[in-house]
């Protein structure tokens, strides 16, 4: 029996010192948990950046209670444990009411209910079940097909490139999207913590959907394929997919971690799979759309330590130049994340009061901070690979930068309309370490996920 209990003091004790080296909630207050000298990670620990914001007003002068007093954002740290080893258990436990904290073990396909994946292995491919949904879905339709490379052919063919899509063929389009939706959209609720355990969890084809929830943490998880094999024609503007790896749209209180964002198919492929439109164009069948977009008036959220990797659409800050309710909030972190050969939007940001420091650029494709309207931009110690394509060359907003490496001059303005450290204590790494200190650290497997 005193066995026992020394044991069980050893075991407790030896817990709590490795929460305080992973992030504990006195020392992430302290700004320790951005640090890339943390090792292990625990649905214990506070966050950093806006997410950490513990005041009581927002921007706007609204007056606003915090999840956590002193820490802002906590998940459901406290709530139901749940551990998830495929779709129907991970669907359950995010579908349970109240405080939940769910890990995720190995890799799941979104897609798969039963019968097999819908996303192909090739870029021009198809799957026996996609093929099937799809002749189930439009059988006895306006436009039958019988395989995923017929509907491709058929749907584009039905419109001219520079039509407003209307009638029986754009409804059937939308009722297949909603269909396939119904399997890879996972729309989280308050008070919500998944980890990822181990360094292959995996959510493969996942929508993640924030859409009017607060107090959300996801971390160390693999994040892969959000796949739409049913893009929308659009007026002028090719096909175009609607689903993306994760969208926070009029949430608050988020804080994504320690993940990394992928695709299989190249933006190369993707452009060379080309159909022929009603007029005669030739359009290519995007299935991607973004890996991470925050929209529509969403507050204190921290993006750090993740690895983008190939993406085009990456990271959509605010959605619309009409949208004016985004003022005075989109108050947002993005740090320590590797953009690994994105193409755009790294991030695009449009009204946002954002913090984007020690974040690396590499093999950079376009532009990589893209000003936009009336955006807030405080840039600290990133790395650009390139400084011709750090920042778009355009004056919207403001662009205040310290310390960044290979940022273009003439892009950046000399005072800044807001300091991050009003909002949060903070720590900065010198921008000639970044490289090497976030593509050592960032991206999911790297950390030991203490339960």
């Amino acid at each position: 029996m005193k066995k026992s209990l020394f044991t069980a003091l050893l075991t407790a004790l030896s817990t709590m010192l490795l929460l305080g080296a992973c992030g504990s909630t006195d020392s992430a207050a302290k700004g320790a948990s951005a640090k890339s000298s943390a090792k292990q990670i625990s649905a214990l620990d506070a966050p950093h950046g806006w997410a950490s914001y513990a005041g009581t007003k927002d921007l706007a002068g609204k007056e606003i209670t915090p999840p956590d007093a002193k820490n802002g954002t906590k998940g459901g740290a406290g709530g139901t444990v749940y551990t998830v080893a495929n779709r129907a258990e991970l669907v359950k436990a995010v579908n349970a009411e109240g405080p939940k904290v769910i890990y995720v073990q190995g890799k799941i396909e979104m897609s798969d209910t039963g019968r097999g994946t819908m996303i192909p292995d090739t870029y021009n491919g198809t799957t026996p079940q996609l093929d099937k949904f799809i002749a189930t879905k439009t059988a006895k339709s306006v436009l039958p097909c019988n395989s995923y490379a017929e509907w491709k052919q058929k749907y584009t063919a039905s419109f001219n490139y520079d039509q407003d899509q209307f009638g029986e063929v754009a409804e059937l389009r939308t009722t297949l999207q909603k269909s396939y939706e119904a399997a890879v959209v996972l729309r989280l609720k308050n008070d919500t913590t998944i980890i990822g355990l181990g360094n292959d969890a995996e959510l493969r084809g996942v929508a993640f959907m924030l859409k009017g929830v607060q107090n959300i943490v996801i971390r160390n998880l693999i994040l892969s394929d959000c796949y739409n094999p049913f893009p929308k024609l659009e007026d002028s503007d090719g096909l175009n997919a609607d689903l993306d790896l994760v969208s926070i749209q009029s949430s608050k209180y988020v804080w994504i971690d320690h993940c990394t964002f992928k695709q299989t198919f190249t933006n190369a492929e993707i452009q060379s799979d080309k159909y022929e439109t009603k007029d005669r164009r030739d359009v290519f069948w995007r299935v991607y759309d973004g890996q991470c977009d925050i929209t529509k008036a969403s507050d204190f959220v921290t993006i750090s330590w993740n690895h983008f990797s190939h993406g085009d659409k990456t990271m959509l800050v605010g959605n619309s130049d009409k949208n004016t309710g985004d003022i005075n909030h989109q108050t947002i972190t993005v740090d320590h994340n590797w953009y690994d050969g994105c193409k755009q939007r790294l991030p695009f940001v449009r009204f946002a009061t954002i913090h984007i420091y020690n974040n690396l650029y590499t093999d950079q494709q376009g532009s990589g901070i893209d000003r936009r309207k009336d955006c807030r931009i405080y840039s600290e110690a990133n790395s650009f690979e390139e400084a011709k394509r750090s920042v778009t060359p355009n004056r919207n907003g403001v662009l205040f930068d310290i310390g960044s490496l290979n940022i273009e001059p003439s892009a950046v303005d000399a005072k800044s309309e807001w300091k991050p450290s009003d909002y949060y204590k903070y720590s900065v790494d010198k921008a000639a370490k970044v490289k090497d200190i976030v593509s050592a650290g960032c991206g999911a497997g790297k950390l030991t996920v203490i339960q």
